[in-house]
């Protein structure tokens, strides 16, 4: 090209210009990226005009096949931060949901620190491995957390809508999700005459204490201790003998306890709650639960809610907390079993002595509001116990 000749020239399908600048001294491709903003290609100190204009179609070229790629300052977090807020407001999260997120984010600003914040198109698998170190010091249900989001922070940065990657680092096959260091605690039902010995203290030495039915209800019922503390008296209908279990206690986004309006299992897409269920009463199995029900709907019920169990003296919810640290405070007193006692393990000691009885599993997994064909029940929270062992081996001879 002749400097003389200062005239536009267009280049390719999209607005381009190839012109030599006086002002700069050298050749000039101005053109607009896939975000339509305007860009501005130099050339190179002591770089050839045939290099500058290889330069130049290779620009072009990109542009009409769609696979340009402009400079972004986009990061991790930046990112990450957008998709959060958006999940939010978009309804897809609860309000505690989003705190987790947030929470989730924290952890990968402190485990990742090394490139969360760098340009994320500057980001290299060599970054993220070097990060594990530091990731795999966490349990492994939050490492899970962590590689998710950061999975979709980079899908979202190879979408068609954002294009500042080409490639997923996330799903490289060399890339592998670390594994915590921590070693898994499995949460254990209690054995059959831990149980028993609890029931006993609570049917005894603790018969009048104000969170005695709160903790009989789980271990009867197998609620989600969260479930147990919101029902109220309006679930029980004394004449179909049915208990409607259909929300939780929850927490908002400042970790303050609320009244859900759902279970746990509530699918905000498809909006069918599968954790609502209507636990039978007219049978053995719940028949003491029965009596806890009518015992506490015959006490003077003057909460807002209605609700069976109120911490009247402070004016509102018992909170999960507040049961484990009475629990725990029984397990030191009376030496009940040797693990930690909470309400976690009730549930889990309630789901496995269904099966050890013969309930079906589909029957389990409705009573504990677990969705239909779900392998948590099985592989979460049923442990087949020694002394079930026992009896069925003795039934051989």
């Amino acid at each position: 090209m002749e400097r003389r000749n200062k005239t536009t020239k267009s280049v390719g399908n999209r607005e381009g210009s190839l012109f030599y600048s006086e002002t700069m001294g050298c050749l000039v491709f101005q053109y607009y990226d896939t975000q339509d903003k305007r860009q501005i290609m130099r050339q190179r100190k002591k770089e050839s005009v045939k290099d500058f204009k290889a330069r130049v179609t290779k620009v072009k070229s990109e542009l009409d096949a769609g696979t340009y790629i402009a400079k972004s300052t986009e990061t991790v977090v930046t990112i990450a931060i957008q998709h959060i807020e958006n999940k939010h407001i978009d309804g897809i999260t609860s309000d505690r949901s989003y705190s987790r997120d947030l929470e989730t984010l924290e952890q990968i600003k402190k485990t990742c620190s090394n490139f969360c914040n760098l340009p994320i198109q500057k980001v290299t698998i060599k970054h993220i491995e070097a990060a594990k170190k530091e990731i795999k010091e966490y349990a492994n249900s939050t490492i899970d957390k962590i590689w998710c989001l950061l999975g979709k922070v980079f899908s979202i940065a190879c979408s068609p809508s954002r294009k500042i990657l080409i490639y997923n680092l996330m799903l490289d096959e060399t890339l592998k999700k670390p594994i915590s260091v921590k070693k898994t605690k499995k949460v254990k039902p209690l054995a059959s005459k831990e149980f028993e010995k609890l029931n006993s203290i609570l049917d005894n030495e603790e018969r009048n204490h104000p969170y005695r039915n709160i903790v009989k209800m789980q271990g009867i019922s197998g609620m989600r201790i969260g479930e147990v503390l919101a029902r109220s008296k309006e679930d029980y209908n004394k004449t179909t003998k049915q208990f409607n279990v259909h929300n939780t206690l929850t927490q908002d986004e400042h970790y303050h306890v609320i009244l859900g309006e759902h279970t746990k299992t509530y699918n905000k897409k498809t909006q069918i709650d599968e954790g609502q269920r209507y636990l039978p009463l007219d049978n053995n199995l719940f028949s003491e639960l029965v009596e806890i029900i009518e015992e506490q709907c015959n006490k003077k019920i003057t909460n807002i809610y209605n609700l069976l169990f109120w911490d009247y003296e402070k004016n509102t919810f018992v909170t999960p907390g507040e049961i484990n640290a009475w629990l725990k405070r029984l397990n030191a007193k009376y030496h009940i079993c040797t693990l930690e006692l909470t309400t976690h393990r009730l549930r889990h000691t309630a789901l496995t002595h269904w099966k050890e009885i013969g309930i079906d599993l589909s029957a389990i997994q409705y009573l504990a509001g677990h969705v239909e064909g779900s392998d948590i029940t099985e592989g979460v929270y049923i442990e087949t116990s020694l002394d079930f062992v026992k009896q069925q081996i003795a039934k051989i001879s």
